[in-house]
């Protein structure tokens, strides 16, 4: 041990072993990136377009199929980031560090089927949220499509790939994956927190902001846009169907779902002529956001979700709608824009 000037033995910080600890993090990039073979390490930007670059997880023990399906991938989204993963466990260890938008998942693979990778899932992901999930089999018995259905699957891709399918499912992939934001309309705390959560739980990538009454809701789009308001039905006040119809009239681009325990069919017809396509009856749940929401999009089916039909009702309702409609917001609308 080295002297100091006074005599006395000096005291220095033990030695770093940089090589060892430069191992280490080899050891664990090597074990990160050993679950997969990742195609491009930097995400790529696109310009002038606010669609989202995607990323995609093919998880098959055949090396085959990975490459026939990175390909069609390939053809239809040029910029899209893919991984892949040879078995569950090593797609468990992927997802523990980085989701992907959608996560190709073959169902038949040795040691870890995709249905008990499924069953996982939840643990896996430890309260985040879980990435779109397509099956890729050539099994499609109603005992398979059940137990998909039942775990939360969204859509199936058959074995051998059909390139206009595969071009289907990412183009609703990107739809989803496009941030949007979300204000909750409801007078009762309880309530907006407990739809904010089921809104947090859709397949769509959607930030949830709330308003307490019917004014401030108005007043929270004069100030700020909003892609889709759910707004319940009857507030104290100004009532859910009247702060539609204003911000319906200043928001032209903006969709307005209706929240009700109740389902009058009068005060249905006149939402409907002031642009309100859908009425959620409480309670309701992911699913039936993500169905409306797909409507509003344009999106077609997926195996497990069937898009919501908007509201249509036959005849002329104008004198219905003066006698609920509040009379200014019944001006509005005669007007020209």
């Amino acid at each position: 041990m080295a002297a100091s000037a006074d005599g006395e033995p000096s005291r220095r910080a033990p030695r770093r072993d940089v090589g060892a600890t430069s191992r280490v993090c080899r050891q664990k990039s090597t074990e990160f990136y050993s679950c997969s073979r990742i195609v491009g390490l930097d995400r790529p930007r696109v310009v002038g377009t606010t669609m989202p670059v995607l990323s995609a997880l093919i998880v098959d023990d055949s090396v085959t199929v990975r490459n026939h399906l990175r390909v069609a991938i390939a053809n239809i989204i040029r910029d899209c980031q893919v991984f892949e993963a040879e078995g569950a466990l090593e797609a468990a260890r992927f997802l523990s560090k980085f989701i992907p938008e959608v996560v190709f998942l073959d169902l038949n693979m040795p040691k870890v089927s995709g249905i008990a990778f499924l069953d996982k899932l939840d643990a896996i992901m430890c309260g985040r949220k879980p990435p779109i999930i397509v099956s890729i089999s050539s099994d499609l018995s109603d005992s398979t499509l059940s137990k998909l259905e039942a775990r939360g699957t969204y859509d199936v891709l058959p074995k051998p790939f059909d390139p206009q399918k595969v071009a289907a499912v990412l183009l609703r992939v990107m739809q989803m994956s496009r941030s949007r934001r979300v204000l909750v309309v409801d007078d009762s705390a309880t309530v907006r927190t407990l739809v904010r959560k089921i809104i947090e739980k859709s397949r769509f990538n959607l930030t949830v902001e709330e308003a307490a009454t019917g004014g401030a809701a108005i007043a929270a789009f004069r100030g700020q846009v909003y892609d889709v308001a759910f707004i319940d039905l009857n507030m104290p006040g100004i009532d859910g169907l009247e702060a539609a119809g204003e911000i319906l009239y200043s928001r032209a681009d903006t969709h307005v779902v209706l929240m009700s325990g109740q389902s009058d069919e009068g005060v249905r017809r006149a939402a409907s002529h002031i642009g309100v396509e859908f009425f959620l009856k409480k309670p309701f749940y992911p699913s039936d956001v993500d169905a409306v929401l797909h409507a509003f999009y344009d999106m077609s089916d997926a195996r497990f979700l069937e898009v919501a039909e908007r509201e249509v009702f036959a005849g002329d309702f104008v004198e219905e709608m003066a006698s609920v409609v509040p009379a200014a917001t019944f001006i509005d609308l005669q007007t020209p824009l």
